[in-house]
């Protein structure tokens, strides 16, 4: 089943790089860019944390959604509406085969648009000075007080060095946003793997109310409801790794620091914790797929 995956992902992979779709995905692309310069020109002046937040809204956000959406989402539907599927349905693994495939498609394409979008929008906008350097995992601290054995200074002071790792330091924007990248494209490829076999019929529309109102209204709930979202873990995430507190906010957007807006946990409890939601939705779509009866002219 796996050479089938890796098949059926090369050949969707190179349709997927048609004249049509590579100028839309081009168009998504350079998107985020057009809009920090539009911004830069007005001279419009904004804090650090709300110029983070707008590009994972753009990259993350708009980039990777916009890309999974135009190829994960009719994933089924496409093979219904061009007779192909009997064919598909026919071959032993052929559904899962087939699902897995352009699973992986989505993945790669989503993936290098995000990053695409990293590369251009840093030199090309201001937004270059909010990155920082990677801090490294073990450092050498310097304390001029104490008796220990080290080497002894004119004053008397001994030079002590003490070795720390793993400490607790913001990383830089550029590399926060790669991270969401990946995490972003795997995940929402998987939930809209789930809404295209679920909602065959008009994968587009119902994906794009569903990410309205669940992603993007529910998950900013301040409930428990909101734990059952991608958008909750990923911009807890995203917050933790820049080391950003929302203590000083306006008063009209002060709702924003309860502390149910954001995951509790660590951030690897909050990777556990998409791990588990991606396999359910993949392993649902995946029953749902390959026990359900779909015929070619149910979607005309």
């Amino acid at each position: 089943m796996l050479q089938s995956s890796l098949a059926v992902f090369r050949y969707e992979l190179k349709k997927s790089f048609g004249i049509g779709p590579t100028i839309f995905w081009l168009c998504v692309i350079v998107f985020p860019t057009i809009l920090q310069l539009l911004i830069d020109h007005t001279g419009s002046t904004v804090p650090e944390e709300f110029s983070g937040v707008l590009l994972v809204g753009m990259i993350p956000g708009a980039v990777c959604l916009m890309t999974i959406l135009s190829s994960m989402a009719p994933y089924l539907n496409t093979e219904l509406e061009g007779n192909t599927w009997p064919y598909v349905a026919t071959r032993p693994h052929g559904r899962t085969a087939m699902m897995l495939g352009k699973y992986f498609v989505s993945i790669t394409r989503s993936i290098i648009a995000g990053f695409l979008a990293l590369v251009i929008i840093f030199p090309a906008t201001s937004l270059n000075k909010l990155n920082r350097d990677i801090p490294p995992p073990i450092s050498i601290s310097e304390n001029t007080t104490g008796t220990v054995n080290a080497s002894q200074e004119p004053d008397g002071t001994a030079e002590v060095k003490a070795i720390v790792v793993d400490r607790d330091e913001p990383y830089p924007l550029w590399v926060s946003l790669s991270i969401l990248v990946v995490l972003s494209s795997v995940c929402y490829s998987s939930l809209f793997c789930l809404l295209g076999t679920i909602m065959h019929k008009k994968p587009m529309i119902l994906a794009i109310i569903y990410t309205l109102l669940v992603e993007g209204v529910i998950s900013m709930l301040p409930a428990v409801v909101n734990a059952f979202t991608i958008n909750f873990y990923l911009r807890s995430m995203f917050l933790r790794f820049m080391g950003w507190n929302l203590t000083d906010l306006p008063n009209a957007l002060s709702f924003i620091n309860d502390p149910n807006m954001f995951s509790q946990a660590t951030s690897f409890w909050d990777f556990v914790s998409l791990l588990v939601l991606c396999t359910g939705f993949m392993l649902i779509a995946n029953a749902l797929l390959r026990n359900r009866e779909y015929h070619v002219g149910e979607t005309l």
